[in-house]
């Protein structure tokens, strides 16, 4: 059993930054998982546009396959329709759609696709912190956290073909996953995010307690693009191997493509870390992000990608895997070239 304030402190880092009344603001709260030879990604969103005219709230689900191009369907509804209900974190979009400490569920109709969702978690009480501490307390454009970074999941996922009647996707939710809040004024210039909480050893046994999380970022500040900054963690059987401390930025190092090859390889001097993340282009979905100041992002996502993690623990070498269970996504300013599959919007 978690400890109660252990579970208050999730909650807490999960209630929305938006007081109900400022302009200038996005929000999103969303979670991805594995389960079987499926991937998934969840999204609840509000964008509260600068200008007042322009803001909205969403709610977004794609479902990855092994050798079928993924499916992704978003409906968007009035910002209005955005309800944060209570204290304890429940946020509400729409009738059908809400988001809670400890379940998921949602109901939405695009093009004649409707798409049903109930997933159920317990929080671990374990909150993740991308950046240094001392980091939340200045004014950046965006913060993320992890409420829940390694979550075992139950429930289910379906779509169905109106038009049609034929069931697309039929999946018993029996796996494990990952829950986010990301709030800010304005996404990264450009980005590549890494996760995975199904990690296997050299033997081929799944490690409990277990996962990767990775962000490489590039910030603009007028016409001058910075230089990136990659942070990222491991934790391995239960302790925790951070790489996202200020001085870290000095050692750690990204290099990154999402041309005919998609590939995200992170290094440190710390500990010997080398992680490479290998990705397929027909595995990636292309979402379209608004900015309150009315520009656009966009991020090429897929949550059934293969990495590799060397590092070096006690004077010993570990290799560790993650066949088919990384997620992963690439932002960026325009749209990647090869013409990636995208999400449907109604």
């Amino acid at each position: 059993m978690v400890e109660k304030k252990k579970i208050d402190d999730v909650i807490k880092s999960n209630i929305p930054r938006w007081d109900g009344r400022k302009k200038g603001h996005y929000e999103v709260w969303y979670l991805t998982g594995n389960s079987g030879e499926y991937g998934f990604w969840i999204r609840y969103t509000l964008n509260v546009s600068e200008d007042g005219y322009n803001s909205w709230s969403g709610v977004w689900c794609a479902v990855f396959k092994k050798g079928e191009k993924p499916l992704g369907v978003c409906r968007k509804f009035p910002l209005s329709d955005f309800h944060n209900i209570n204290k304890n974190f429940l946020v509400k979009i729409g009738e059908e759609n809400e988001i809670g400490e400890n379940r998921l569920k949602g109901k939405i109709n695009v093009r004649n696709i409707l798409t049903e969702w109930e997933i159920e978690f317990e929080p671990t009480g374990y909150i993740y912190k991308h950046l240094p501490e001392a980091a939340y307390y200045l004014p950046l454009e965006t913060e993320v956290l992890s409420p829940n970074p390694d979550l075992k999941l139950k429930g289910y996922i379906k779509v169905r073909n109106l038009e049609t009647q034929s069931q697309i996707h039929d999946i018993n939710v029996d796996g494990k996953g990952y829950q986010t809040h990301i709030w800010g004024t304005k996404h990264a210039f450009k980005w590549v995010w890494g996760h995975c909480n199904v990690i296997l050893d050299e033997n081929g046994e799944m490690l409990e307690d277990s996962f990767f999380e990775g962000l490489t970022v590039v910030a603009k500040r007028g016409p001058i693009i910075l230089p990136p900054i990659t942070l990222f963690s491991l934790r391995y059987k239960g302790k925790n191997f951070d790489f996202n401390n200020f001085r870290d930025i000095l050692f750690n190092s990204a290099k990154w493509e999402y041309g005919d090859n998609i590939r995200w390889e992170i290094r440190s001097k710390k500990m010997n870390f080398n992680l490479v993340m290998r990705g397929e282009k027909n595995n990636f979905i292309m979402a379209t992000y608004d900015d309150p100041d009315g520009e656009k992002a966009f991020c090429h996502n897929s949550e059934i990608e293969s990495a590799e993690i060397e590092i070096e623990i006690d004077d010993k070498k570990l290799k560790l895997f993650c066949p088919g269970t990384f997620h992963t996504e690439f932002g960026a300013r325009a749209p990647l070239e090869y013409n990636p599959q995208k999400f449907i919007y109604e």
